[in-house]
């Protein structure tokens, strides 16, 4: 039902104009900063002023307009989701899903584990190989063991009787190259009994390797009567042990002492010596450019010999390479000495060849040489 207005009506009023005084404004910054306020002139005669009739706040309405209920209806029905989307059409996109990078990401995983399978699987047939080989060789570590333990058996014998026989061919019997060695045991015995001691207790026994040859063992046993003596045991392909008697009685043709000394002309002999390089050149051979010299002494004798050898020689190649082998020290050499028929120099000795880098005859010696 409409509201009922009230006309608005012009009432004329009578005021007489009172005399107004005038103003004065005061300036500051900000006023200064204004546009500076335009005075009006007091008229001369009072005007006449008219009054609207305004009606209460509570008898008009203060709206020009009032919606409607179908306009609140239509605002009821909007759907708040549609907007936000619309709101952010700009920020938000859709996308579809990457089917392939998954289908190849599972790919690779089958990949892997198919991969992981196969490795199992050789894994374990490598590690049956490898069960078989630990086995074979834990056998034949076994069979080694064994054997070696009947070698030791059988070193030990061996020494033990060589030690308590008294009668040459009877020791002869157990010493390497007997051939050539028994006749050599006769002429350093002198037709005497060999000298018994038993052992009292075996110190060292362990394998060495002479050249390319590995069947030779060293021991060191103590006796009955307190020596230590040390021996080289050489194993036949038969295996038995046969003890390098020549090397355990370090064998000379002659006492070293006694060669010195006497100095037999026109001889030429063997010797188990030591050998390093010198520079002592006398007599004969004085001239460096055509001799090498070496300092020679033998086992437990304080006797010195020079031995020379031409530069041009086999002999004085090999041993320049031994001692060169050797870091220049000096060396167990198995040498042919010589005393030539006229020879002046008193300490002089003439080196014809090289027989042994060591004082052990790995093979027997050519007799021809």
């Amino acid at each position: 039902m409409a509201r009922e207005t009230k006309k608005l009506e012009l009432r004329p009023v009578d005021d007489t104009a009172e005399e107004q005084e005038p103003v004065v404004r005061l300036g500051n910054h900000e006023t200064q900063q204004r546009e500076k306020p335009v005075r009006l002139a007091i008229p001369e005669s009072p005007l006449l002023s008219q009054r609207l009739d305004v009606p209460a706040r509570k008898d008009v309405e203060s709206r020009t307009h009032q919606p409607g209920i179908e306009e609140l209806i239509d605002r009821a029905g909007a759907d708040p989701d549609l907007l936000e989307q619309n709101w952010a059409k700009n920020s938000f996109h859709r996308q579809n899903v990457p089917w392939g990078w998954f289908v190849l990401f599972g790919t690779l995983i089958a990949a892997a584990v198919i991969w992981s399978l196969n490795g199992v699987n050789k894994s374990e047939v490598q590690a049956e190989k490898i069960r078989v080989a630990t086995e074979s060789i834990i056998d034949h570590d076994a069979q080694e063991d064994l054997e070696a333990g009947d070698l030791i058996v059988r070193i030990d014998a061996a020494t033990r009787k060589f030690f308590d026989t008294t009668d040459v061919n009877e020791l002869s019997r157990l010493v390497r190259h007997p051939e050539r060695v028994t006749p050599l045991m006769h002429s350093y015995y002198g037709g005497k009994a060999v000298p018994a001691h038993g052992i009292r207790r075996t110190k060292i026994l362990q394998p060495v390797t002479l050249g390319s040859r590995g069947n030779f063992w060293m021991e060191t046993v103590e006796l009955a009567n307190n020596d230590t003596r040390s021996l080289l045991i050489e194993i036949l392909p038969s295996g038995e042990p046969r003890i390098d008697w020549e090397t355990l009685v370090c064998y000379q043709p002659m006492k070293w002492d006694t060669f010195v000394s006497e100095r037999p002309p026109s001889t030429t002999l063997d010797f188990r010596v030591y050998a390093e390089q010198d520079n002592f050149f006398s007599h004969e051979f004085s001239d460096p450019a055509t001799w090498n010299c070496f300092r020679l002494t033998a086992l437990d004798s304080d006797e010195t010999l020079f031995g020379y050898a031409k530069k041009t020689e086999q002999a004085s190649r090999d041993i320049l390479e031994i001692l060169n082998l050797n870091h220049g020290k000096r060396a167990s050499l198995i040498l042919r000495l010589s005393i030539p028929e006229g020879l002046q120099s008193r300490r002089g000795v003439v080196i014809e060849k090289m027989l042994s880098p060591r004082w052990l005859h790995v093979d027997p010696p050519d007799p021809s040489s």
